[in-house]
């Protein structure tokens, strides 16, 4: 089949020409510098990658782009925004056009893309404003989205690529592409519901003394800036040029990697490619690494004769003693005076139930409603009202993310109705189930989904690289967690499934590495009162791990109705206790016995040893095992 598209596109000014393959329709967009990549024929789906994603992927070079078409010649053209370009793709023209029909003539004077009536995407240009605005979407309840407006690690379908319902050509209608107005990016802020990408607000006396300790930091190491300082709220970023530039995906610059301030905080480095999990500590650890014999403290230190203090410059730095080096050195390992006056107490999401800036665990044994409970919690976050009727929510969230990759998208879609958040999807609430591609925790694309969520992982072992009896995997996943609290999400809460034959409800109960309970901010623990009649049985919450609040355990009771997931909290039932079932107990005891006919063996060795006869222990619990039995042996 061959493809229709408009003279201009074409490049003539006369007949219409066609094309017939990826490289006919891609070349003259990259021409144009719009950076491509392939879609399955007909379809609007990236093909599939061997490294890195369609993002990554997308590019204007020629030799790619043949090589691309050799592979898949009849491939749709998708179309990657970047630091040149976005987009502003509506399912209602005519809606959005009335929505801004107040607006000065000629906001929409800029190229236009279309296969559908009443259906389009506009290119705009980018602006410092439309990066500091990132992507929108103003959906609107039974009917199509009024518009999306796509500035980041989003795409369109390309002109000249094959529509899959029309079987019609995308045609463009080329002009000049334009920068985006401020007041149309501005009405759009406002349908969307978000303030309006304003420039930077004033800094206060100490952002600006912190912001020029980091300018000069990156002078010191010759890291190029390239913009001036901006904020989003309290965070202030700095356009800067990625030490591992050489490593990305593609060349765009601007303000896709910078360095952060956060006032009252500390400080951060956020990249959009490939090293967006890169830490501030990577970041100065790399430049260091780079320039062994430079030195630079954020300590301040007096200049003598200025009357003041201020940071001392480089040359300064490097004629100092030895120790005196030393000494600002290590006390930059430490938080501030300042810092401690200025950090606010601990604060709540749910009071006394989960925490903001916290890594939350849900542990119990399978069919223990676990997921039950994280529903009810998302349910809490998302409408305000109280956690099974006793726990009052005290900050809502931005929105909820839940990932479940081993649920089923069927049963999980029953329970998200039957618990009253449909209108909330797509909106306020994010999931995936197992039917969803694999996302990892590590993902550009949701390190951006989770700024400002709550983020539920269903189950941790799912997103979990290595071994789970491995401590130092173990710590690493933990690290990882932590980060995207620093990266603005609200709270991570981890649902973990606990071992086949764990005594009761502790944090070393969980399965694998006992690591796993040490980088919680707080651990709940759940199981049923009996499992005999799972839709009428009680379940029991044990707080076992807390920082900073009381707790008490107690219990939920069901609503008897299998179309109904709410758990209402059992009135007097505080300090409720867990029962320690028979197979558990045998379990142990069969445990035992093995350890102490075999104390010369690891604790490695002997968790797998138990496990091969049907009895699971984590290496952490067989340790403790192991210590106890030679104990015993010691005293005779």
């Amino acid at each position: 089949m061959t493809l229709s598209l408009s003279p201009q596109m074409a490049g003539g000014s006369g007949s219409v020409q066609t094309m017939s393959n990826f490289i006919e329709i891609s070349a003259p967009l990259a021409e144009r510098g719009f950076r491509v990549f392939p879609l399955i024929p007909r379809t609007k789906r990236p093909v599939k990658f061997a490294t890195g994603d369609h993002f990554d992927a997308a590019t204007t070079d020629a030799a790619q782009l043949h090589a691309w078409g050799e592979h898949e010649p009849n491939a749709n053209v998708g179309l990657s925004p970047d630091e040149h370009f976005c987009f502003l793709e509506t399912d209602d023209e005519r809606a959005l056009m009335e929505a801004c029909a107040d607006l000065p003539p000629g906001v929409f004077d800029t190229a236009r893309v279309s296969a559908r009536d009443n259906r389009c995407y506009y290119v705009f240009r980018q602006t410092m404003r439309t990066r500091w605005a990132g992507n929108m979407t103003a959906t609107r309840d039974g009917l199509d989205n009024l518009f999306e407006f796509k500035q980041h690690r989003v795409y369109v379908t390309g002109p000249g690529s094959i529509h899959p319902k029309t079987g019609m050509p995308y045609i463009a209608e080329w002009r000049t592409i334009r920068a985006m107005p401020d007041v149309l990016l501005d009405r759009l802020c406002e349908l969307y519901g978000a303030p309006k990408a304003t420039t930077a607000q004033a800094m206060t006396p100490e952002t600006t003394r912190q912001t020029a300790l980091l300018d000069r930091f990156l002078e010191v190491y010759e890291v190029a800036v390239a913009g001036e300082w901006f904020n989003k709220g309290k965070q202030w970023y700095r356009p800067i040029e990625c030490p591992w530039g050489a490593e990305h995906e593609n060349n765009s610059g601007g303000n896709s990697t910078c360095v952060v301030y956060t006032e009252g905080g500390g400080y951060g480095f956020d990249c959009k490619h490939r090293c967006a999990s890169k830490s501030w500590k990577e970041f100065r650890a790399e430049l260091e690494r780079r320039f062994p014999d430079r030195r630079f403290s954020f300590v301040e230190t007096p200049e003598i004769g200025l009357g003041k203090t201020q940071a001392a410059p480089l040359s300064e730095v490097s004629m100092q003693s030895q120790e005196g080096a030393l000494e600002r050195d290590w006390r930059a390992l430490f938080h501030t005076k300042e810092e401690t006056e200025n950090t606010p107490d601990p604060e709540f999401l749910i009071r006394d139930f989960l925490q903001a800036e916290s890594v939350t665990g849900i542990i119990g044994p399978a069919r223990a409603r676990k997921s039950i409970v994280t529903l009810n919690i998302v349910h809490a976050l998302l409408t305000g009202q109280p956690l099974f009727g006793q726990f009052e929510v005290t900050n809502k969230p931005s929105r909820a993310v839940y990932l479940c990759p081993e649920s089923g998208k069927k049963a999980l879609a029953r329970r998200i109705r039957n618990m009253g958040l449909t209108k909330y999807v797509g909106e306020t609430l994010f999931y995936t189930s197992m039917n969803s591609d694999p996302v990892a925790l590590n993902d550009p694309r949701l390190r951006e989904a989770v700024r400002g969520s709550v983020l539920f992982i269903d189950t941790a072992i799912r997103f979990f690289n290595g071994d789970e009896n491995s401590s130092q995997d173990m710590k690493l996943f933990g690290e990882q967690c932590h980060s995207l609290i620093r990266d603005g999400v609200p709270a991570v809460v981890l649902l973990h499934h606990t071992a086949k034959n764990a005594e009761g409800l502790t944090l070393e109960s969980g399965r694998g590495s006992g690591d796993f309970g040490g980088f919680l901010t707080c651990c709940w623990g759940t199981t049923l009162d009996s499992y005999e009649d799972a839709y009428n049985a009680q379940s029991l919450m044990a707080c076992v791990k807390q920082r900073d609040f009381q707790a008490d355990s107690f219990k939920l009771a069901p609503s008897g109705d299998q179309d109904n997931f709410f758990l209402q909290y059992v009135e007097g039932s505080e300090n409720a206790r867990v029962q320690v079932g028979a197979k558990a107990k045998a379990g142990k005891a069969k445990a035992m016995s093995f350890v102490r006919a075999h104390p010369e063996m690891t604790a490695e060795a002997v968790s797998k040893a138990l496990s091969e006869q049907g009895i699971d222990y984590s290496v952490s619990s067989c340790r403790t095992m192991l210590r106890a039995a030679k104990g015993l042996a010691a005293g005779g």
